[in-house]
């Protein structure tokens, strides 16, 4: 690296304070092998960015020394109120030190010290014209700030010079120590002064000087309480004084020249990013420190032809029909997918694009009607020739949008990647380096990241061009590895009889929408808004005050200072004002309960009334949420854009949601939904007999459990009972403990435990098939749905009990959940082909967990109804039979 005329850049972390914090900003991340991750990763993102806005020429990451510093020796109490360190962030130190070793960055770790007084050491050191960045956000530090030095805190993204030192304690940097030695420090068990606050030792400090100057005027000092304070506790004052400075003789191993910042080692970062399952790090490798030749491991050069002509237009389509596969990749832009141009590879090493939008030095492209001509001989739904890709639901998508409906992919590298490994990387340029070992530049590498990244039209034709060839002759790489799994896993059926032909269901649904009804959602906005005033009113009166009731803040002081609630739970910024909080207050009090009522009525009005107007397509009138077919473990569907399996029907306002959607002119919609399909496969895998016959008998299955388990006849059954059972027959799935239960139903832990014992004692079969279930993932790894979804659960060996009992959970829960979504994807796909053999005038608009919507002429909806009940009850054959319940409306909630 070349030296810079100007004066140098030090940054200086501090890697205990920082890697705790980063610990506790990002929830539980783990590997693909199950190691806790998440202190390593947010680490590692704060250092990156430190580098990139710092660009520093020395650079050094310093501990605190294991086990007793100088300072247990002066005050044996010192730091010995600080909790044991967690286990999960123990666990990542050995792998931060891997990390930091192969991005060259010297580690300071000195018998005796912390961290601070090597820190203070090497600001003593640097050249006297250097400027230093000290990366923490202890305190303590900011003694060290002058006007070459600097604090930074990484994570809120602060920079304390000497004016913010001063704004944030009453003093300048210089005072910082004195004003320290009063107030003392709790974490670290420095006693300082009791009696003697923050605010008032900035006021003593800034009108004596100095502590020494204090102490000698003690008698003078006002007011009387820190008098008589620091007269009985000036010795104790002085002890903190030396506790809290920081020394600057540390001997340190090395001199000043060899923290001068390296090239980081990329090959084995990039190895350490895959195992720890970094797959955004590891697409960033691509450009983070490299030189300007492209490294060894670098993506292969690819040759790319540009399609500039209809000439050029129709030898392509020559090509591509000579070939056994065709790897396609689509370039799209921005939140809507708008269709850049698309590349195929021809060849291991030679791709070719077809621009759709002229960029910034191309010529204008090959018309899109010309384009789409030739891909429907091509691509489309009779050609002979079978395709390949990465994100093909995307780009059926926007090419039938274009008019080319195309043939059935033959794989999706990405979808492939999420049922090998549902936990781990599946974007192209992640896979790539996984499995391949090169490094594929990601879009962002090409336009830049934010608002300030460039669009499409902006960018080089040949850089563009470039960039989609690579991707496309990387999919032709990764599908025979990927195919080559899937059949070892025993994963290739669900591949190709359900999860590839569900991108083509899919992509019609999205482009088909579902019609909004934009007066009602005005007038649903203008009832919750008044709504929404009346319960603030209420609110109010009951705080006897008017305050910002969407602030946590000022809730919390109405709660906890002005009404004396208890608090439930503390937080890093006071107390929590969670749900699951106020539900627990508004047994002592009404005002929770109105802000619970608050709350949600103020999230549906925000996240769908008054947000779904806005997401309705100009063209079309409607809305086209994005499914995900791989978004959970469990294999359900998710969607965004809108959100639409959130939208809450256990309420009356979110269910008057559902009145928005509504079908064409002439059109109803037909809700189709399985009955307690869940249950009905818990019976099938417990083969419990009071179950399988409950079902098989057409009962009451929840009035059924209540019977069986108070040993009597269901007609005896009261609804508070039948309430009970269906809590218990669902909490058994969700792997509900009896503190859940008892909660949820208003009573006592022991009698929740009475009754999940006596359910036991009734379902052997369950209490069978839970403890299998556990076992054998506990054996092999992971479970198995009934079509063969994976999941991988590698905490059930995990020596933390609240991760290992999630994971008994989550291995129960997948079983059931991840089979209904394997049932209702088949059903998908079975219906789809059924209606588009028959040509029926149907569409399939919506999937919402146990549910599908359909869009269908008045007239059709009898033959409609047969066709669903078909498909959907004989999806599987199960010990108990499936049953679906068909609604049809002039709206979704008339629909359901």
């Amino acid at each position: 690296m070349a030296s810079k005329p100007q004066a140098s850049r030090v940054v200086l972390i501090d890697g205990a304070n920082s890697f705790y914090r980063a610990f506790f900003a990002i929830p539980n991340l783990r590997s693909p092998d199950g190691s806790p991750t998440n202190a390593t990763y947010g680490f590692v993102n704060m250092l990156r960015k430190v580098i990139r806005e710092e660009d520093p020429d020395h650079l050094a990451v310093v501990f605190d020394a294991r086990g007793k510093t100088f300072r247990h020796r002066l005050f044996p109490e010192y730091k010995a109120t600080r909790d044991a360190q967690p286990e999960d962030l123990s666990a990542q130190i050995p792998v931060l030190r891997e990390v930091l070793e192969a991005y060259r960055i010297p580690i300071l770790e000195i018998e005796d010290f912390e961290a601070d007084d090597v820190i203070a050491t090497l600001v003593a050191s640097a050249p006297s014209d250097a400027r230093i960045g000290i990366v923490s956000s202890d305190k303590d530090l900011m003694q060290l700030v002058s006007e070459r030095v600097s604090l930074l805190d990484g994570m809120k993204d602060r920079r304390y010079g000497p004016s913010e030192v001063e704004d944030r304690f009453g003093v300048p940097p210089e005072k910082v120590l004195d004003l320290r030695a009063l107030v003392g420090d709790p974490s670290d068990n420095i006693p300082g002064v009791k009696g003697i606050g923050e605010k008032g030792a900035a006021k003593l400090i800034s009108e004596w000087n100095d502590l020494e100057n204090l102490i000698e005027h003690r008698d003078e000092i006002e007011p009387k309480r820190a008098r008589n304070a620091l007269a009985d506790q000036c010795e104790q004052a002085r002890l903190s004084k030396q506790l809290a400075t920081l020394r600057s003789d540390v001997p340190l191993p090395l001199d000043f020249a060899a923290l001068a910042r390296r090239e980081p080692d990329l090959d084995a970062l990039r190895a350490l990013f895959e195992r720890l399952g970094f797959t955004r790090l590891v697409e960033s490798l691509a450009v983070e420190g490299a030189p300007a030749a492209a490294p060894a491991s670098a993506a292969p050069e690819t040759a790319v032809a540009i399609v500039a002509s209809r000439d050029d237009l129709d030898a392509l389509a020559r090509d591509l029909g000579k070939l056994p596969l065709i790897p396609l990749v689509v370039v799209t832009e921005g939140d809507a997918a708008e269709l850049v141009g698309l590349s195929v590879c021809v060849a291991p090493d030679r791709g070719v694009y077809l621009p759709l939008q002229a960029t910034s030095d191309g010529e204008p492209p090959v018309p899109v009607a010309e384009v789409v001509e030739i891909l429907r001989s091509v691509l489309g739904e009779s050609a002979p020739v079978a395709w390949i890709g990465s994100a093909v639901k995307t780009a059926q998508r926007v090419l039938g949008d274009h008019g080319c409906e195309m043939s059935l992919p033959h794989f999706d590298v990405e979808i492939a990647a999420a049922l090998l490994d549902p936990a781990g990387g599946r974007t192209l340029s992640a896979l790539a380096a996984t499995h391949l070992g090169e490094r594929l530049p990601i879009w962002e590498d090409l336009a830049g990241r934010g608002a300030k990244a460039l669009p499409a039209v902006a960018l080089p034709l040949g850089v563009v061009a470039n960039w989609a060839a690579q991707r496309a002759c990387a999919v032709r790489a990764l599908h025979e590895p990927l195919a080559r799994r899937l059949d070892e896993d025993g994963l290739t059926a669900l591949f190709e009889e359900v999860e590839l032909p569900l991108t083509s269901v899919l992509a019609r649904m999205e482009r088909r929408g579902v019609r909004i009804d934009e007066a009602k959602l005005e007038e649903l906005s203008r009832e919750y808004q008044g709504e929404l005033e009346r319960i603030e009113s209420e609110i109010f009166q009951l705080a006897g005050e008017v305050f910002l009731v969407s602030s946590p803040k000022q809730l919390q002081r109405i709660l906890f200072e002005k009404l004396k609630l208890p608090v439930m739970r503390k937080t890093k910024t006071g107390y929590s004002t969670d749900e699951d909080v106020l539900e627990q207050l508004s047994l002592q009090h009404d005002l929770p309960l109105l802000i619970l009522a608050y709350r949600r009525l103020a999230k549906l009005k925000n996240t769908y009334v008054d947000a779904l107007p806005r997401l309705v397509d100009e063209r079309s009138g409607r809305v086209h949420p994005t499914f995900n077919q791989m978004g959970a473990a469990t294999g359900r569907l998710s969607a965004n854009n809108p959100n639409v399996q959130n939208i809450p029907i256990r309420t009356p306002e979110g269910i008057r949601i559902r009145e928005a959607f509504v079908p064409a002119e002439g059109h109803v919609l037909l809700s189709a939904d399985y009955s307690q399909v869940e249950l009905r496969i818990l019976a099938h895998y417990s083969e419990d007999e009071t179950l399988i016959h409950a079902f098989q008998d057409g009962e009451d299955v929840h009035r059924r459990t209540a019977a069986s388990v108070a040993g009597i006849e269901p007609e005896e059954v009261t609804p508070q009972q039948r309430d009970r059972a269906k809590a218990v027959n669902f909490g058994i799935i969700y792997g509900s403990s009896a503190f859940g239960l008892a909660r949820q139903l208003g009573i006592a832990s022991a009698e929740a435990q009475e009754t999940i014992d006596a359910y036991f004692e009734r379902y052997r079969g369950v209490r069978r098939f839970l403890d299998t279930t556990v076992e054998e993932a506990r054996e092999r790894g992971f479970v198995r749905t009934l079509l063969g979804r994976r999941r991988y659960l590698p905490d059930l060996s995990s020596r933390n009990r609240v991760l290992r009992n999630a994971a008994e959970r989550m291995a129960v829960n997948t079983v059931i959940q991840g089979t209904a979504a394997d049932l209702i994807k088949k059903a998908m796909v079975g219906l789809d082909a059924a209606l588009r053999a028959e040509g029926h005038p149907a569409h399939m608009i919506l999937q919402v967990h146990d549910e599908l919507v359909f869009e269908v002429p008045a007239p059709q909806v009898a033959s409609l109804d047969g066709i669903v009940r078909m498909h959907m009850e004989g999806v599987a054959p199960l010990r108990v039979p499936l049953v679906v319940e068909v609604g049809v409306g002039k709206n979704w909630r008339e629909a359901h």
